[in-house]
């Protein structure tokens, strides 16, 4: 097997930079979907309380009333606009942009360790022909490339199987599966104790309007009260903080045991074959969770 000074560094470098460009392109429209998820959150939590506190103060302050119903309006009208940029269609790209950015790694890390289908004397051409396969099959995706540049990294440092296990399998459990799996376990709880906070708050208003009666007006509030729930919620769903939790988890676990597995000397002692099991597992785990980011996506429609 040859080390990483045996290869042509200026094919798989290449290949290496054009998975940054897909990376970047990637992660942008990502930041585009997710402030539009929170845009359209925070435009349904104005719209319902600058209403309702318009409809209350029309009686008594009519100047801020009409402000406040000129707010409601202006956040209900720019929902649908805002809606556009988290649609099925801007998820379905950005999902694809990911799974070439993805293909791609996996496709450079096989190289640099030595193993199937890059273990002959023509890898290189091997790994331009599946480039190739791979963008091509990319095609109608190449435009989001074009306003995003590659970010300057040298390749893994990545010879052979031993610092495979190393920079690629447990680099990816320690440094990113097991803290996205903290992260969205964290961002799940947290808009749950919002979402029983509110509850809890609708349910106290509307107790306090039945004993007292409604001359304060709490009872519109408790629709305002729920109509915060239902942003959190579903903004909670579309970024699908519970789900990614488990599959983050999981993945992190599978590499796990399979490492301990091949460390003990009880299974997965083929070179090829611990990689290729390893890719299996990683991209499963992305095209799992991107897919069901795609039929469960719940935004407006394009």
């Amino acid at each position: 097997m040859r080390g990483v000074a045996d290869f042509d560094a200026s094919v798989v470098s290449r290949v290496w930079r054009r998975q940054s460009l897909w990376s970047e392109a990637a992660q942008a429209a990502k930041r585009r979907i997710v402030r539009a998820r929170r845009g359209l959150a925070v435009l349904t939590v104005i719209g319902a309380v600058a209403g309702t506190a318009a409809a209350r103060l029309a009686g008594v302050a009519p100047a801020a009333g009409r402000a406040l119903a000129i707010v409601a309006a202006v956040a209900l009208l720019l929902a649908p606009v805002v809606a556009r940029w988290a649609s099925r269609d801007a998820v379905r790209a950005w999902t694809r942009l990911r799974s070439v950015s993805e293909a791609l790694k996996a496709e450079v890390y096989r190289y640099l360790a030595g193993t199937a289908p890059f273990a002959g004397t023509d890898r290189d051409a091997v790994l331009l022909r599946r480039f190739d396969r791979l963008l091509d099959d990319a095609g109608d995706l190449a435009g989001h490339t074009l306003d995003v540049a590659p970010a300057e990294r040298p390749l893994p440092p990545v010879s052979d199987v031993a610092s495979y296990r190393a920079e690629r399998v447990r680099r990816q459990v320690d440094d990113y599966l097991l803290p996205a799996a903290r992260r969205a376990g964290r961002a799940a709880a947290r808009i749950g104790y919002a979402a029983v906070a509110l509850t809890v708050v609708a349910a106290l208003l509307s107790a306090t309007a039945g004993v007292l009666g409604d001359g304060l007006g709490l009872t519109a509030w408790v629709g305002v009260a729920a109509a915060v729930t239902t942003a959190l919620t579903g903004y909670a769903a579309t970024q699908r903080y519970e789900q990614q939790q488990i599959e983050y988890a999981h993945a992190a676990d599978q590499l796990t045991r399979l490492c301990l597995t091949r460390e003990a000397g009880q299974g997965w002692a083929d070179d090829d074959v611990f990689v290729a099991e390893a890719e299996r597992i990683l991209a499963l785990s992305n095209e799992g969770w991107m897919a069901k980011m795609i039929e469960d996506d719940g935004t407006a429609q394009s």
